[in-house]
Formats: structure tokens, C-alpha cells, sequence
């Protein structure tokens, strides 16, 4: 019998999005993930384009070469479309400039075979508060959207508001994960019962927003198995063990 536990999150943004004049019902994926860039300039972090109560400024990131930010879904979708607003604080709209969007499967740091979708670029003029709107024909489940903003000198890349519009997809690849002994997840989406690690794995494969899972040879066989969507908050218990998601390949 599985046991649900209710994760309580924030609010849940809808829009409607216009392709080639079909309107298509979507949601922001990229609200409360966990995003990262380059190099952060004083306090405007990544997570910062991800607020809209933060959009005049945004998040910034020092001089570099290139300059990129990056949002993990946390999941894997369907995009149907990524939507960047400029900032409107003190110019910064110009560090927005030639910016161009991809979207990728795996993380580009961990693995080798990383697919990419190059969506679109930034116009080289750039006016305050300006929105700029890309589609991605990614045939394959999107877990990573990345900015980047190449130059030929060291340049900042400032973010406004990044939304990314799209709906869960099913994941064609064989998932590896790496082993935490004594780690327990902290904040599970769903409990439930496993034979054994390796079914647990099974379970979690199968929802595409699980990355992270704990499972237990010991505890009661119906709350052996934890499921994880947020990026990994464990706790030392000597009684589980918790597998973090790596690369992936596909079926052969």
C-alpha cells in the first residue's frame, strides 16, 4: 500500500502560450528549482532570475568568459517554450546582449554524452524590461536549460526573469546513481515499499521529476523506498542508504 506524503510548495504559475497560433495550456517548470551560473557578482545569485520579485535586477554574474547561467528542472519535460526578460536596474539590460539558450539532458560538468538543443539567441540590442521568447524542437526529455553568453572578451551576464514553459515527459534512458551509505532523504515526495534497491530505483525511474531515492533493508516494508524531486537534503541514519542520479545512457 503506498503512502503519500504531501510536499508542500510554492505557488504554481500557469500561462498560455501562443505556437503558431495554437494556444497550448503549460506551466513554469523553472519556478523554485535550483539554478547556478559562472561566477556571482556581489549578492544577485542565480536563484534570483527565477523570481519574479526580483526582476529589475535579477541575478548577475562577474566579468568571465564566457559568462553562462543554468536552471536544473529537477525532472525531466517537454519545453514548449523559455521566455528571458532583461532587467531594469541601471543599465544592466545591455549585459543581456547576444545571450543564447540551450536546453540539454544531463548535466554538462558529469557527463560526456550530453545532448543539446540550441533554441535561439538574444538580439544585440537589448532594451529594459525586454522580453525575449524561444521554442525548442528538443526530441528529447529536457532536465537542463542553460544562458550563455559568449564573447571574445570577459563580459557579465545580468538575467531579469527566466520562465520555462512545458509539461513532464517520460525518460527513454537507463538512470545510474551513486550510493550515500547511512544518508536518508530528508524531504521525500512519496513513500513507499521496494523489495530491494534496485526496484526502489525502478520506482523512482518511472516519475519523471524523482532524481534522488533512499531505500532501507530494515524498515517496515511498506516506507522502505523514499522519493526525491529537490536536490538531495539528507540526514545520517545508519539504517538507509541514498543513491544520487549521475549520467545516462541510452537502452541499447
Amino acid at each position: 500500500m503506498l503512502v503519500l506524503r504531501v510536499l508542500v510548495c510554492g505557488a504554481l504559475y500557469t500561462s498560455v502560450t501562443r505556437l503558431q497560433n495554437i494556444y497550448v495550456q503549460s506551466e513554469n517548470i523553472s519556478n523554485g528549482k535550483y539554478a547556478k551560473q559562472s561566477s556571482t557578482h556581489l549578492s544577485y545569485g542565480a536563484s534570483r532570475a527565477l523570481n519574479k520579485a526580483y526582476m529589475s535586477s535579477g541575478s548577475a554574474t562577474d566579468l568571465g568568459n564566457p559568462s553562462w547561467w543554468e536552471v536544473d528542472l529537477r525532472g525531466y519535460f517537454t519545453i514548449s517554450s523559455i521566455t528571458l526578460t532583461a532587467p531594469t536596474f541601471g543599465g544592466w539590460n545591455l549585459h543581456m546582449r547576444n545571450a543564447e539558450v540551450e536546453v540539454m539532458d544531463k548535466d554538462v560538468s558529469l557527463c560526456s554524452d550530453v545532448q543539446v538543443e540550441w533554441c535561439g539567441n538574444v538580439s544585440s540590442a537589448v532594451t529594459a524590461g525586454q522580453e525575449f521568447t524561444f521554442t525548442c524542437n528538443a526530441t528529447f526529455p529536457v532536465r537542463f536549460v542553460r544562458v550563455t553568453r559568449p564573447s571574445t572578451n570577459n563580459v557579465h551576464l545580468d538575467i531579469g526573469h527566466v520562465d520555462v514553459q512545458g509539461e513532464g515527459a517520460k525518460k527513454p534512458y537507463r538512470s545510474y546513481y551513486k550510493p550515500s551509505k547511512s544518508k536518508k532523504v530528508s524531504q521525500p515526495f512519496l513513500t513507499t515499499s521496494a523489495m530491494t534497491a534496485g526496484n526502489c530505483g525502478i520506482i523512482c525511474h518511472q516519475y519523471h521529476s524523482c532524481i534522488d531515492f533512499s531505500y532501507s533493508a530494515t524498515i517496515p516494508a511498506n516506507e522502505n523506498c523514499l522519493l526525491a524531486d529537490k536536490a538531495m537534503t539528507s540526514s545520517d541514519d545508519n539504517s538507509w542508504t541514498t543513491y544520487t542520479i549521475s549520467c545516462m545512457s541510452l537502452f541499447n
